[in-house]
């Protein structure tokens, strides 16, 4: 017998938690299964199928909140502290900037102390630097739909940034779109397990002889803005850096064969966007507008609604921004075209994930070519990038 309740889901749950949050009688939990990524469960017992789960959920309500956009800007934030830290250009987080300017609180991804990743409130300008760079792992929302319900009540200005299947969910969490709330969706590719990422950690700190307390996807110390992370132990106090597609966890994050299932069926891998922004890295700026490029990092907006007009306006002061169209801005970003292709390899990725030594036994291959633009200097690189 089939239940009238989010059961019924299954693969398409994108892990947004929108109904745990939402049922009134709290019997649905969300559980971590074999791979490591949330899904419902539901004590059936104490449902009353009032289908609640159903309605607030963006798998079950996709077309919420779409928009096509309507203006494109690189966007170079004028700060290099702010800069340096943000994964291209620094436009969440100048958006961010503008919102906590305003008095407002601000919702985005951050690190905790074992370094898991969860959305977090930002209330002060001194806790920004927390939601700052990209995390190539999937967030755990937490309760934050309820927090930004009661923020909106209160009359405050709220800012959510978040993949796009989490923006959704909040505006199905909320029955529609709130006069003080904006969003912005980044473009994404998909999202490896929770699990998967301790697993790594946990590898990393058997390589590296300590504990990690620090670690940065994208970071810019080493070679500017690309695709390099960087780790710090609190034991010896190393460093270390790499290039990411050679890395055991980067190489299967760009290959794509450990996102969770509901990637590869995404809605939102379109133009027709779901936040009143979308950001992402320009990656084709140096051919396009070779005169804006930037080893520090170069953002693409995407103006997709007249309160992302208005929000990019408040946080244009933060920014050198230039126009552009959407065809140069979808350089490189297939995921504005169409979901990540689910390789074959996915039906085995996690299947051994409980064993000792799954990290080490994953194949990172030769890779020639990115193992010389590893070494080459970064000027050069730059250089045939616009060539």
């Amino acid at each position: 017998m089939m239940e009238n309740n989010i059961s019924n889901i299954k693969e398409k749950c994108v892990g947004c938690k929108s109904c745990e949050q939402s049922c009134p009688k709290h019997c649905i939990s969300m559980m971590e299964n074999k791979e490591g990524f949330w899904y419902p469960v539901v004590d059936e017992r104490r449902c009353i199928e009032c289908k609640l789960c159903l309605k607030k959920c963006p798998a079950e309500t996709p077309d919420i909140h779409r928009n096509e956009p309507k203006k494109i800007w690189a966007w170079r934030n004028k700060n290099d502290v702010d800069i340096m830290r943000s994964a291209s250009g620094g436009a969440a987080d100048s958006a961010a900037k503008a919102v906590l300017k305003m008095n407002g609180v601000v919702f985005g991804a951050a690190y905790d102390e074992q370094l898991e990743v969860s959305h977090i409130e930002v209330m002060t300008d001194s806790e920004r630097k927390k939601i700052q760079s990209s995390k190539y792992v999937q967030s755990d929302p937490k309760d934050s739909y309820l927090k930004v319900k009661r923020h909106l009540e209160n009359k405050k200005t709220v800012l959510f940034t978040g993949t796009p299947c989490q923006v959704s969910g909040l505006y199905a969490f909320l029955e529609g779109d709130r006069e003080n709330l904006y969003t912005i969706d980044l473009i994404c590719h998909g999202v490896p397990s929770p699990k998967f990422f301790r697993k790594y950690l946990e590898y990393q700190n058997k390589q590296t002889d300590g504990r990690v307390i620090y670690f940065n996807f994208r970071s810019k110390d080493k070679r500017g803005w690309g695709t390099q992370y960087l780790l710090k132990t609190k034991t010896k106090t190393k460093t270390k850096t790499k290039t990411f597609s050679l890395d055991r966890y980067g190489k299967h994050f760009m290959n794509g064969d450990c996102y969770r299932e509901s990637c590869y069926l995404c809605v939102y891998a379109n133009t027709k966007r779901v936040g009143d922004l979308t950001v992402g890295d320009f990656w084709g700026i140096a051919k396009s507008h070779p005169d804006f490029n930037s080893p520090k990092g170069v953002s693409s907006v995407l103006i997709n609604t007249e309160k992302g007009r208005k929000l990019f306006e408040i946080m244009k002061p933060f920014a050198e921004v230039e126009e552009a169209t959407l065809e140069e801005a979808m350089v490189k970003q297939h995921n504005l075209l169409h979901p990540s292709i689910r390789p074959i390899t996915r039906d085995t990725f996690y299947m051994d994930i409980d064993e000792p030594g799954f990290v080490d036994g994953l194949k990172v291959g030769i890779q020639m070519k990115e193992r010389l633009k590893s070494i080459l200097p970064n000027k050069l690189i730059q250089k045939m990038k616009s060539i």
